[in-house]
């Protein structure tokens, strides 16, 4: 009998790099969606990649989720300020509403989903040759 939900496998934790971000496409929920792999102050958070202010994705303008002070995830479109670690937002306009939180793994230089709403994974990244 399993003790937790299905470990699907994504990348080496070497991949993602300290203030950096990592996407990959999953079913969540029954429903296709893109999923933002953060690290920050050395650890791994997971989110849905949807704002909460409108349904687009925080990287949708610019391909970078962190704001200039790298303190803080920031939707390109409007502005609208998160925490890493906890996709909280800290912007008036939706401030205290969150990020969907996808539950994930990081242990043995892998990363990985560990979430019972997630159906399947998009393929690995590949490796730079």
């Amino acid at each position: 009998m399993q003790a937790g939900p299905p470990r699907l496998p994504f990348c080496a934790s070497e991949a993602l790099a300290e203030g950096h971000h990592l996407k990959l496409k999953m079913v969540f929920e029954g429903r296709d969606e893109e999923c933002l792999l953060v690290r920050h102050s050395g650890r791994c958070y997971a989110y849905i990649n949807r704002c909460v202010h409108m349904p687009r994705p925080l990287d949708c303008e610019k391909d970078r989720v962190f704001d200039h002070s790298g303190r803080y995830l920031r939707c390109s479109m409007h502005g609208i300020v998160y925490t890493p670690e906890t996709g909280t937002s800290v912007s008036a306009l939706c401030e205290g509403e969150q990020l969907r939180t996808v539950a994930i793994y990081e242990e043995n230089g892998e990363i990985g989903i560990a979430d019972w709403r997630v159906g399947r994974i998009g393929p690995l990244p590949r490796a730079d040759v």
